[in-house]
């Protein structure tokens, strides 16, 4: 049981998350995903007012301490970078078990990200990660992004990941994982994007290949996500389809979020549900969700209590996965961030379990 929870805790670790794109954040200050991204559906690379967030230790007015840090990730007028790294320490043990199942250090993330503005209406957009896993997977996406259109409409082509739900820093999320999700959330498809982003509206529509390069079937994947934000209530919708026509699959999946901040208490809650439609298996139905509650307890420095809750199969008993975590952000100083996190995992196919996090992460 020790290698078997090694190799899931592994699995589950591999893939790189994206430039921290956090609902919290934008509950916080009441903006959508594309305030602090060049992506519409947040994450990756950075703008110039993200970037100043970031430096800022996540609040909206410079720190005096501060003050004379004043580094620019733009090369020049339409050449930007940005660098990602990210370390993680993780331990775990069996519930009861006297010694640790897991014991190592994993180099989640170390991504370049550029951006390419020639003109007003124009970004071409590239983040190129680092082989992580034995599958040598790397994080890689390349589209070019035409934005600056009237009523905030915008066109994404190329590689990028899909818009469907809460685009969590935490990717272990039962409602992101490929346990619930028909597809990874960490890689990227292949296709294109239409919508528009506004300061408080948003809404996302992608038709895609269902992989990140050429695929043998015809693309047959739809996603999208309609949504509004706001510091008291923000929110929104999300669908996916897709057929594999090798398989004969069909997937679908639906979700629902909502988010609120009051003073120093954020809270944040997504529920998700869908169908599996296959020859051989039949329909096999299955729902996920999780809520969290966020307090602020000085600038750079966050706690957190979360429940995940998955049933990947509603007609089958003894399937139901629940975990319970606690956490602490702090940022000591700009463009440093350190995370510790308690997870407790009562899963009735893999047992019960604890995890002991430490994530170093270095956004810029």
């Amino acid at each position: 049981m020790g290698s078997t929870l090694f190799s899931l805790t592994a699995l589950a670790m591999a893939s790189a998350p994206r430039a921290g794109a956090l609902p919290l954040y934008a509950s916080r200050e009441g903006k959508t995903c594309v305030s602090c991204h060049f992506d519409p559906n947040g994450g990756g690379m950075r703008n110039d007012f993200g970037f100043l967030y970031c430096k800022n230790r996540h609040g909206l007015d410079t720190e005096a301490k501060w003050a004379n840090v004043t580094v620019d990730p733009r090369l020049n007028e339409w050449v930007s970078i940005g660098v990602d790294t990210r370390l993680l320490y993780i331990a775990s043990h069996l519930s009861g078990g006297s010694t640790l199942a897991t014991s190592t250090f994993l180099p989640m993330q170390g991504q370049l990200n550029v951006a390419l503005t020639p003109h007003d209406y124009l970004t071409m957009v590239m983040s190129r990660g680092i082989t992580i896993d034995p599958d040598e997977f790397q994080a890689r996406e390349l589209y070019g992004l035409i934005h600056g259109l009237p009523h905030g409409l915008y066109a994404k082509l190329g590689r990028f990941r899909l818009p469907f739900g809460l685009r969590q820093d935490d990717h272990t999320s039962y409602v992101r994982v490929p346990f619930f999700l028909p597809y990874d959330s960490q890689k990227d498809d292949a296709g294109l994007e239409v919508g528009a982003a506004g300061s408080r509206y948003f809404g996302q529509l992608s038709f895609t290949n269902g992989s990140g390069t050429i695929s043998p079937e015809r693309a047959q994947t739809l996603a999208g996500k309609v949504g509004m934000s706001g510091k008291r209530l923000g929110g929104g919708v999300s669908g996916f389809h897709q057929y594999r026509e090798l398989l004969r699959t069909t997937q679908d999946r639906w979700g629902l979020y909502a988010m609120s901040t009051w003073q120093k208490f954020t809270a944040i809650g997504e529920y998700a549900g869908g169908t599996q439609e296959a020859p051989l298996g039949g329909t096999k139905n299955l729902w996920a969700a999780f809520a969290e509650v966020d307090y602020r307890v000085a600038r750079g420095i966050n706690v957190r209590g979360k429940l995940d809750y998955l049933e990947p199969n509603r007609g089958v008993s003894g399937d139901l996965y629940r975990r319970w975590l606690i956490e602490a952000d702090v940022a000591p100083v700009p463009f440093t961030e350190a995370k510790l996190s308690f997870r407790d995992h009562h899963e009735e196919l893999l047992g019960n379990y604890q995890e002991y996090l430490v994530q170093f992460f270095f956004p810029f």
